[in-house]
């Protein structure tokens, strides 16, 4: 147990725990209707003045720079990890286990105004903190690197505060911070070390770390970031972590005062790993595939490790189609390859050979041909006890097109009477004919019938026979709404106007932590449409959405 904790009467409890602690406290789809049916729709091209949707009342002047209202954000368990990686030089991101999950919605984990901190938090935070202190005195080469400096040595302790105390501020921090700071620290330390080590605790349970402070360079309700705000925006967009002392001083330095740039720094960044690691997770949270659930009774031959298999098939596809050079990221969608593992392969019905993931094509013909991510166990398996039809075609309806489909109070109640002792197959065809039902279940339900073949663990059965439930497989709003095949489904998907606005809206909910308002619509336009214009490269989606005058912008809170 460390010094640090209360009980120890040999040594003050730090002073920034309580002052933090202090500040803390002080801070089924069986019944839908078409009014439920939300999302945005329209040709997807917005015009190159204003922004907006064509149809919808209050179009933005996208001539004019705005931004919705900054929120407060705490390091995600991801952020806050893979920060701790860089700030302690780890070769690996290291374990917070301990930390309480980040609550999720609609997938996304980084929402802010779910995260909130409870004692777990407090607690979780400072054994965090002592653990890396501890690791790091003990290990003599990454010490020097970390601290830069031998303990004990004239300012050797007030050094390693300015140094990795901007780090983890993201900011310089004034001198009585610095003296304040050391002046604790030899007070209460038992000798060099122990001093560094409080020091690591105290600012790692600070809210100037744990918290995405943004004041702005100016006093007005909008204002521009300051340049260091913005070069820790623009890190925590694209690499998910703190920014480096080397990007922070080129923000000093003031290269990324102009739009020119900021858009050299930011494609330098999109070329990075750290780029691919953090925006993996995105994937995984819009996609759906972040963890899988166990079938409750597996087929002979399953095996734990077959969903880890699944997740990596689908990280692999996407991440090439992502991060490889001159590759259109939509052609995910029809791609007739993958990467799987002898027993991956065997669970789809093909003989794989070899060690570790092999990448397969699919004969012509193969019920997974040109299918792409459409027919991965890892997204088409189910997550929950729902009834597959319908949750397959909310979930691509929702995932890929953005629209939303919500069941209005008391109207599940009301029907439950009417459909209590049907048949499932009569329970399909009442809902897609009844008046306040088949709004919304005419575009999910010919959709979900379209994946009737794979059952819950995403496995393909050809016994299935999709006419028994008497919907014809369509996508309603397509241009060919009626199709054959998931091939058929995933090439009219692959073409829809909504698809790239759509992407860069869930691009935008998990760089920023908060779903978009009308003022964040021009920003979400733009990406899209430079990515189109792009060739859809995901690099260019993501170095338009910095680009965006927005990005530069604070706008305090109501």
């Amino acid at each position: 147990m460390s010094k640090t904790m209360p009980h120890d009467t040999d040594r003050p409890v730090p002073y920034l725990r309580r002052s933090f602690a202090a500040g803390m406290s002080a801070m089924g789809l069986l019944g839908l209707t078409a009014v439920a049916c939300t999302g945005r729709l329209g040709d997807g091209t917005p015009p190159d003045d204003v922004g907006g949707v064509p149809g919808e009342p209050a179009a933005q002047d996208c001539r004019v720079a705005r931004t919705s209202p900054s929120v407060l954000r705490r390091l995600s368990r991801l952020e806050l990890q893979l920060t701790l990686q860089d700030l302690f030089q780890l070769a690996e991101p290291p374990s917070v286990d301990n930390i309480p999950e980040d609550t999720g919605q609609n997938g996304f984990r980084t929402i802010a105004a779910l995260q909130n901190v409870s004692d777990q938090h407090l607690r979780a935070y400072l054994g965090m903190a002592e653990t890396l202190g501890q690791e790091l005195m003990a290990d003599e080469a990454r010490r020097a690197r970390v601290i830069g400096c031998e303990p004990g040595a004239a300012d050797c302790l007030a050094s390693f505060v300015s140094h990795f105390g901007k780090l983890a501020y993201r900011r310089p921090l004034i001198a009585e911070e610095v003296s304040d700071l050391v002046a604790r620290a030899n007070e209460v330390a038992q000798d060099e070390q122990d001093a560094l080590r409080f020091v690591i605790e105290a600012l790692l349970t600070s809210p100037s770390f744990l918290f995405r402070i943004e004041v702005g360079a100016g006093e007005e309700e909008t204002s521009p970031l300051s340049s260091l705000e913005l070069a820790s925006r623009l890190s925590f967009t694209l690499w998910g972590r703190t920014p480096s002392a080397q990007l922070l001083s080129r923000a000093e330095a003031g290269e990324l005062d102009s739009p020119e740039g900021l858009l050299e720094v930011a494609e330098e960044m999109v070329e990075d790993e750290r780029t691919q690691i953090f925006v993996s997770a995105f994937f995984k949270q819009w996609l759906g595939f972040e963890a899988l659930r166990a079938p409750t009774n597996p087929a002979e031959g399953f095996t734990p490790a077959l969903l880890d298999d699944m997740i990596a098939e689908s990280e692999r596809v996407l991440g090439e189609h992502a991060f490889t050079s001159g590759t259109d990221f939509l052609d995910a969608l029809t791609a007739n390859y993958t990467y799987l593992t002898p027993e991956l392969g065997k669970f789809y019905g093909l003989e794989v050979s070899g060690d570790g993931a092999t990448r397969v094509e699919f004969p012509s013909g193969h019920h997974r041909a040109n299918t792409g991510l459409l027919t991965h166990a890892s997204l088409i398996s189910a997550k929950s006890d729902g009834d597959l039809i319908s949750v397959r075609g909310k979930w691509l309806r929702a995932a890929f097109l953005c629209e939303h489909l919500e069941i209005p109070p008391g109207l599940l109640e009301q029907l439950e009477g009417e459909l209590s002792g049907l048949s499932y197959i009569d329970v399909i065809k009442k809902r897609n004919t009844q008046a306040g039902c088949a709004g919304c279940h005419a575009r999910i339900d010919p959709i979900g019938v379209g994946f009737a073949q794979y059952d819950k663990e995403g496995r393909y059965d050809e016994s299935v026979r999709i006419d028994e439930f008497g919907l014809e497989p369509r996508f309603e709003g397509a241009e060919n709404e009626s199709f054959d095949s998931l091939a058929d489904l995933a090439a009219e998907l692959r073409r829809s106007p909504q698809l790239a606005s759509c992407i860069a809206e869930k691009l935008f909910i998990y760089t920023q932590g908060r779903e978009p308002e009308d003022e964040d619509q021009c920003a979400i336009d733009a990406a899209a449409k430079g990515f189109s214009l792009d060739g859809n490269r995901f690099r260019s989606l993501l170095t338009n959405l910095v680009q965006s005058p927005a990005f530069r912008l604070r706008r305090a809170p109501e």
